[in-house]
């Protein structure tokens, strides 16, 4: 029992994050604390208003943060989680895992992805029962040889605009499930980084498209997507021709690009562009509620 002198202490608190807590979470996003980031367009605070963005205090301080904000309907992925060192990672995972799913539900949100970067990470997710669903590969072309390829099917290729961006987003819709779909917000993000975004189409009709961005002597492929009636066509290797020549008329000579395992259509394109396997490689996780 507590004696006369003594106080009860005060209990954590687990809150939704506002708009109010920005400053105070910025000032504990810079501290070195243990964190996974998602690999994304959006920062944390880019989350702040949307659910779940939980907050663990203690004595009025954040000792923990999750955000599993979702994008587009149905999936969504761990963006963020970062706990104090002087705490145990587990428990506080725990906690608010525990209360980011029923918010998930709540939303009709039925998948929970999960990208494994680090080694305590991946324990986390496996001790939680998320399930190993795929792996993110990296690939790299280095000072290559553009392909002479003739194309069966000529698509027009051009620069993307920012008005061309609720059609690329349905298309990108069509061309992918849920957990890897673009939101048009996430789109304008990407379209408004530096780099090169360019359209194929066929009779003003958008079939695909490709956006990557660049930095000195290097860019990155982030996105490749061709319109499921277009497919096999050709679409995906014109669009990969038309960019790594505009890459090299940046003088960008090193290009990567990520895709996932199963992905064997995107491998056998970026193959015979010469890309080549680096040693990265990214295990995805899912649980499914």
């Amino acid at each position: 029992m507590l004696d006369a002198q003594s106080t009860p202490p005060r209990k954590r608190s687990i809150i939704g994050a506002g708009t109010e807590h920005k400053h105070e979470i910025s000032r504990f996003l810079n501290q070195k604390n243990i964190s996974h980031l998602h690999l994304d367009w959006f920062s944390p605070l880019d989350w702040l208003g949307q659910n779940p963005f939980l907050l663990e205090k203690h004595k009025a301080k954040i000792q923990g943060i999750m955000i599993a904000a979702p994008e587009v309907p149905k999936s969504t992925w761990v963006r963020l989680f970062s706990v104090t060192k002087n705490l145990s990672v587990h428990d506080v995972w725990e906690r608010l895992l525990s209360k980011t799913i029923p918010i998930l539900k709540d939303q009709q949100i039925n998948q929970l992805g999960a990208l494994g970067f680090s080694d305590w990470f991946k324990d986390l997710l496996i001790r939680s029962n998320f399930k190993q669903d795929n792996s993110i590969v990296v690939l790299e072309w280095k000072d290559g040889i553009l392909p002479t390829t003739k194309f069966s099917t000529q698509a027009n290729m051009r620069s993307m605009r920012p008005e061309d961006l609720p059609e690329i987003e349905q298309l990108d819709h069509l061309a992918f499930s849920s957990l890897w779909q673009n939101s048009l917000t996430g789109l304008k993000k990407a379209f408004n980084q530096p780099g090169i975004s360019t359209v194929a189409t066929q009779q003003d009709q958008i079939i695909g498209y490709q956006i990557s961005t660049t930095s000195t002597f290097q860019g990155h492929l982030a996105r490749l997507a061709v319109h499921p009636d277009y497919q096999g066509q050709q679409v995906g290797s014109q669009l990969l021709a038309d960019l790594l020549d505009r890459m090299l008329k940046t003088d960008a000579h090193t290009i990567t690009v990520n895709t996932q395992t199963d992905n064997h259509s995107s491998l056998a394109i970026y193959k015979k562009f010469g890309f080549q396997h680096t040693q990265e490689t990214i295990p995805v996780y899912l649980k499914h509620f």
